[in-house]
């Protein structure tokens, strides 16, 4: 009898699971990375500003309470206009360009690229921006019901278009805080890219260029238009026309950081 050998059945190979392929991540989530990492240290951006907006605030009522106090019952004096709550919009710019020269870099170095980090800025821009309009406009709003919080005080409303109706003194207010980040943007990213000499440059450019501006206005004898254009296009109109302005210095900035490195940053 002749023993056959069992029949070598070759052994399966355990199946090799393919590696999860990751999916790349959407637009909205790239950017609102940049956000994040825009709002992380919310006291430069939020707190700081509302703080000394708020103590700015008191010392001007107590101050001009006191001055109401020592008025005879039978004497007159006039509204204290302030305006100190607009320091808001040179607070803006200078927020900007921290923010983009401290966060340019680690956001390049953490994989977010320069389009997704400036898009990023710009929703960030763009959300200080209303919250900073909605608070000036309530505000004024608040203490023209109040006649000046009781006491004659124009701190808010120094102007007359943040004594008109609140949606009209809200868009000004976006209007004019998104130019300030957009100056402050175009002044960062010159830093970023050229440093203490692109800064010299751009600064002494930009004197030139309204001075040169007021010289040919002057020379055409063109005052008067440039006068009436600004009557005609009252003041929320001219503020619009800022976005032209506001829209440039996005662009430059784009530009510019496009070729920026994180060393130079």
């Amino acid at each position: 009898m002749i023993a056959t050998a069992p029949s070598s059945i070759p052994a399966s190979e355990p199946a090799v699971e393919a590696p999860l392929s990751l999916a790349p991540r959407s637009l909205a989530t790239r950017v609102g990375t940049s956000v994040r990492l825009l709002f992380a240290n919310p006291w430069t951006p939020i707190y700081t500003p509302l703080l000394i907006l708020g103590i700015i605030l008191l010392m001007n009522l107590a101050i001009w309470g006191i001055v109401r106090a020592n008025i005879p019952a039978e004497g007159e004096m006039a509204e204290g206009v302030n305006g100190g709550a607009f320091f808001l919009f040179v607070y803006m710019l200078v927020v900007a360009v921290q923010s983009i020269n401290q966060a340019f870099p680690l956001a390049l170095g953490y994989g977010s690229t320069r389009r997704d980090f400036l898009l990023g800025f710009g929703v960030f821009a763009l959300i200080l921006s209303v919250g900073y309009a909605a608070i000036l406009a309530t505000a004024a709003w608040v203490e023209e019901s109040t006649s000046g919080w009781g006491i004659g005080l124009q701190f808010f409303s120094a102007d007359a278009l943040w004594r008109s109706d609140w949606p009209q003194a809200f868009g000004f207010g976006v209007l004019l805080m998104m130019l300030f980040f957009g100056i402050g943007a175009a002044t960062a990213a010159v830093y970023v890219r050229w440093r203490a000499l692109g800064m010299y440059v751009f600064w002494a450019g930009l004197v030139f260029l309204l001075i040169g501006g007021a010289a040919l206005v002057t020379l055409l004898d063109a005052w008067p238009q440039v006068g009436e254009f600004f009557v005609w296009a009252g003041v929320l109109g001219t503020a619009a026309w800022s976005l032209i302005l506001t829209a440039f210095c996005a662009l430059a900035a784009w530009l510019i950081l496009r070729r920026a490195t994180p060393s130079q940053g």
